[in-house]
């Protein structure tokens, strides 16, 4: 017996809008991250485009979606789930940039032997490391993160509908996206880790310059403690200040979010 008229399509627009959503919450760290079993994960997501089932066949056009082949199908998926990837990548790299971050301080005082398991991933860590994305986790709910994030996955439902094609300009203006959040997670790395690499630049050079003086102080042993604790001097004394520059930070990771959604139209 076929099924009812209109079924099909809100079955086939939830599992091609939670195709698009995976990605984003199996990269995105607060949202679930690796963390989170498969199961769970894919159910979350067909739960979610369940809910904007309706909007989404609206969106793709009245019986769009009714008579889809097994082939087309398959092809709408693989779609979907290279545009969840963008938008994934995008959103997830401001948490990378905060644990590059971490892990160049944690480099710079000698202590990037040191790893910890990362609570929001299976995976491990420098300690610094650590310490930078769950205070990146943190200002990423304080600034309301997650309705930011849901309003630029339902943009991207508006301006690319499923059940539509990925033209050869919209794949490169995207590709170039990827491209820039790429650099920005450096940039933003080393602007974040700035006052460390700072102050274990100039430890150096007075180190440098005591052994210059003084040939017999043991240099070496004496700056091995005292970088150590002097990044994690700075990282606490400037909390507050790198809050903030994790606050401005997601605000212009959320515009380059934008920019991708905008970008996969071509």
């Amino acid at each position: 017996m076929p099924p009812p008229s209109g079924l099909l399509g809100l079955v086939v627009a939830a599992a091609l809008g939670g195709a698009r959503i995976l990605p984003v919450l199996w990269l995105v760290a607060p949202l679930g991250g690796p963390r989170l079993p498969a199961t769970v994960r894919v159910g979350f997501a067909l739960m979610l485009a369940l809910v904007a089932a309706p909007a989404l066949v609206a969106t793709a056009g009245a019986g769009g979606l009714d008579d889809v082949s097994v082939l087309r199908f398959m092809l709408l998926l693989a779609r979907e789930i290279v545009v969840g990837l963008c938008l994934g990548l995008v959103a997830s790299a401001a948490f990378r940039a905060a644990e590059v971050a971490g892990r160049l301080g944690d480099s710079l005082r000698g202590a990037n032997v040191a790893e910890i398991l990362v609570p929001t991933a299976e995976e491990r860590a420098s300690p610094l490391g650590v310490l930078y994305l769950l205070l990146a986790t943190i200002v990423f709910f304080q600034i309301g993160g997650v309705p930011r994030l849901v309003d630029a996955l339902l943009s991207s439902y508006r301006t690319l509908p499923i059940g539509g094609g990925l033209g050869e300009p919209a794949a490169r203006h995207a590709a170039l996206v990827v491209v820039a959040a790429s650099a920005k997670l450096i940039a933003s790395g080393l602007a974040l880790a700035a006052p460390v690499v700072v102050a274990i630049w100039l430890t150096d050079l007075a180190l440098g310059l005591i052994a210059r003086a003084a040939p017999s102080v043991p240099v070496y042993f004496l700056g091995l403690p005292l970088k150590g604790l002097l990044a994690i001097g700075v990282v606490l004394m400037g909390l507050g200040l790198l809050q903030n520059a994790l606050a401005g930070s997601f605000l212009s990771w959320f515009r380059l979010l934008a920019q991708a959604v905008a970008a996969l139209r071509g």
